[in-house]
C-alpha cells in the first residue's frame, strides 16, 4: 500500500512540474493580481487571484462551519480550548476541575468520543486512550490561528470518529507580531508571535506558557491543584511561483497537571502529557482547481503516576478540488503499545445545481453525505442534509455506525436548525437557534439525548448564550459573555448513583484600552462567583480578575 501511495505522490509531482513549465512559457495570467507590501504593517502581500475556485460553494452553504478567529480569541482573553468552545452553540463541556483538567466535549448530544479533532485537516485523535476521546483540557491557544467547528456527522469529509462533528485547529503564518502577558495571583500566561522573511521564505514562530494553581480539583480536597503548559509552533511558507506554494509547520506542547480521582484517597495524581505534530506539503492553485499534497506525523506521550501511554501516527494525503467536484486519497498508519493499524481512504464530492454529494470509502467502512441548498425568496434560505458516519473500535468501545439528518432555515441574520442523530441505541435530536449581527450574538439550543429511552449524562436539555462586543467612549472596548446551562444528569462520584445537577449562569466581562500602542485589559471571569460543578464532585473556578498587557510591533 505504501508503494501505491508513493506512486501517486510522484505522479502528482510530475503533473505539477509540467504545469509549472506551461506557466513559465505563457507568462503571468490575466487573473492574477501582483502586489508587494502593505506599508502600514509591513505585511507581505502575497499573490492574490481574482478568481479562486470555491470548491465547496454548495457544500459550505449546506453545512456551514463555525469559525473562531485569532482576533476573537484575543479579544475575549481565551487562553485554552474549553473557554473557546464554551461559546459555540450545540456544545456542552465538562471539565474535571479548573484549567488543564480532563475535559470532554459533547456535541449535539453525542458521546465525548464522537468528536474528531484535526490539525489543518488531518486527524490527531489519540487512539491510545481507552475510548478514543480527545482531552480538550490539554490544549492552549498560543499557536492556533483559528478554530473551525463542524457540527453534525463529518465522516464523509474526514473519516472515522466524526459522528457528532469535528474540530479543526488551523496553524499558519501569522504576520501580526505581538507579545502579551496576563494573569492574576493564581495564574499567569505569556504569549508571543514573530514573523520574518528571509530570501522569500516566510518564517513564523509562535509560543506561550501558562501556569496556574487554584483550589483542589476534587470537592473536599485539601491540596491545591495546578497546571503548567509550554507550547511552541513554527510555520514556514514559500511561493515558488504564482501557483505553487510550499508550507511546513511544527507544533509541540507539554502539559503537566495535578489530577484528582473520584475520592480523597487518589487526589495526589498527575499527568505529564507531551504532543508534537509535523506537517509539510505543497499547494498548486490554477484558475480552475486547487491541488494539495500533505505529509503529516504526530506523537502522543502520556505519563501518569502509574502508567505510560504512547502512540504515533503517519498520514499522506493528496487532493484535487474544483468548483464542481473533488477527489482525494489518504493513507494513515497508527502504532501504539497495544496495537498497530493502517487505513486507506478514498473520498470525493460532486456539486450540481442545488445539490451536493460527498462520499468516502475506508478499509472497512463507507460513509456519505447528501444535501441541498435553496434560496426560496431573497434573504430566506432552506438547506438540509443526510449523512452517515462511523467510529472505529477502541480498547473499551465497539465499532459504531451513525445516521444523521439536519434541516435549517436562514432569514437574514437568524438561523434555525433541526437535527437528529442515531448511533446504535443512542438517539439524539434537538433545535438550535442563533441571531448574529455585527458584534452581537445570541444563541440557544434544546436537546433530547437518550439511550434505550434513558436520558444521557452531562447533556443539558437547555443551553443559552449571549456574546457582545461594543466600543465605549474614549475608545474603551467592552466584551460581555453570558452562558446558561440547564439542569442535567450526572453520576455521584462516591456511590455512583444518578443525580441531578443544577442550572448555572456564567458571566464574563472584559474591558480593554489602547495607550500609546499598548493594549491594557481587565477580565472578570465568573462575575456572579457561581459555585458550580461541571461533572459532579469537581470544583470549577470562582470569580477571578485577570490583567492583560499586549504589545503589537
Amino acid at each position: 500500500m505504501i508503494r501505491i501511495v508513493l506512486i501517486l505522490f510522484f505522479a502528482w509531482i510530475t503533473t505539477v512540474q509540467a504545469e509549472i513549465v506551461k506557466i513559465e512559457k505563457r507568462g503571468i495570467a490575466d487573473d492574477i493580481i501582483k502586489c508587494e507590501w502593505e506599508n502600514q504593517k509591513g505585511v507581505p502581500c502575497v499573490t492574490i487571484r481574482k478568481t479562486i475556485p470555491n470548491s465547496n460553494a454548495i457544500s459550505d452553504k449546506i453545512s456551514p462551519t463555525t469559525i473562531i478567529t485569532k482576533k476573537q480569541i484575543e479579544e475575549n482573553n481565551l487562553i485554552d480550548l474549553p473557554k473557546v468552545l464554551r461559546f459555540v452553540n450545540g456544545i456542552n463541556i465538562t471539565q474535571s476541575g479548573s484549567t488543564g483538567q480532563q475535559t470532554s466535549v459533547f456535541m449535539r448530544g453525542t458521546n465525548s468520543n464522537h468528536t474528531l479533532v484535526l490539525l489543518n485537516g488531518i486527524p490527531i485523535n489519540d487512539f491510545s486512550t481507552p475510548t478514543g476521546a480527545f482531552d480538550f483540557g490539554q490544549n492552549f491557544m498560543s499557536n492556533v490561528t483559528q478554530v473551525e467547528v463542524y457540527k453534525g456527522s463529518a465522516g464523509a469529509h474526514f473519516g472515522a470518529d466524526a459522528i457528532g462533528g469535528a474540530i479543526n485547529f488551523v496553524t499558519t503564518v501569522d504576520y501580526d507580531n505581538r507579545f502579551s502577558i496576563g494573569g492574576n495571583n493564581d495564574s499567569k500566561t505569556v504569549q508571543g508571535n514573530y514573523t520574518t522573511i528571509l530570501n522569500d521564505w516566510h518564517i513564523n514562530v509562535q509560543g506561550g506558557t501558562h501556569e496556574s494553581e487554584t483550589v483542589s480539583a476534587l470537592s473536599g480536597g485539601k491540596e491545591t491543584d495546578g497546571t503548567k503548559n509550554k507550547s511552541i509552533g513554527v510555520n514556514i511558507i514559500k511561493w515558488f511561483s504564482d501557483n505553487l506554494k510550499f508550507r511546513s509547520s511544527l507544533f509541540t506542547r507539554n502539559t503537566f497537571t495535578d489530577l484528582d480521582g473520584h475520592s480523597l484517597a487518589i487526589e495526589n495524581g498527575f499527568s505529564d502529557n507531551s504532543f508534537y505534530a509535523f506537517q509539510t506539503g505543497l499547494d498548486y492553485t490554477t484558475k480552475d482547481s486547487i491541488n494539495s499534497l500533505t505529509l503529516h506525523t504526530h506523537e502522543y506521550d502520556r505519563e501518569y503516576e502509574s502508567d505510560n501511554y504512547n502512540s504515533k501516527s503517519y498520514t499522506v494525503r493528496t487532493e484535487h478540488q474544483t468548483k464542481n467536484y473533488g477527489l482525494g486519497l489518504d493513507y494513515k498508519y497508527d502504532e501504539s503499545l497495544t496495537a498497530d493499524d493502517d487505513n486507506v481512504g478514498l473520498f470525493g464530492n460532486f456539486n450540481y445545481n442545488i445539490f451536493s454529494f460527498h462520499a468516502r470509502k475506508d478499509n472497512d467502512n463507507d460513509s456519505y453525505k447528501i444535501g441541498f441548498f435553496k434560496e426560496i425568496v431573497p434573504n430566506f434560505n432552506i438547506r438540509g442534509n443526510h449523512s452517515t458516519g462511523y467510529k472505529n473500535r477502541t480498547l473499551y468501545t465497539l465499532e459504531e455506525q451513525s445516521n444523521s439528518n439536519e434541516l435549517s432555515f436562514d432569514y437574514n441574520d437568524v438561523t434555525l436548525s433541526l437535527f437528529q442523530t442515531d448511533v446504535g441505541d443512542l438517539n439524539t435530536d434537538g433545535i438550535e437557534l442563533s441571531y448574529n449581527i455585527d458584534n452581537f450574538t445570541i444563541y440557544g439550543s434544546h436537546l433530547n439525548s437518550k439511550k434505550n429511552n434513558t436520558l444521557q449524562l452531562r447533556r443539558p436539555e437547555w443551553i443559552l448564550g449571549v456574546n457582545h462586543n461594543t466600543l465605549l467612549p474614549d475608545d474603551f472596548q467592552l466584551t460581555t459573555n453570558y452562558k446558561f446551562v440547564g439542569e442535567h444528569l450526572d453520576i455521584h462520584n462516591s456511590n455512583w448513583s444518578t443525580i441531578s445537577m443544577p442550572e448555572t449562569h456564567l458571566i464574563d466581562l472584559g474591558i480593554t484600552k489602547n495607550y500609546w500602542g499598548y493594549d491594557f485589559g481587565l477580565n472578570i471571569n465568573n462575575v456572579l462567583d457561581e459555585d458550580y460543578e461541571a461533572p459532579h464532585g469537581f470544583n470549577q473556578n470562582g470569580r477571578s480578575l485577570n490583567f492583560v498587557f499586549k504589545r503589537k510591533f
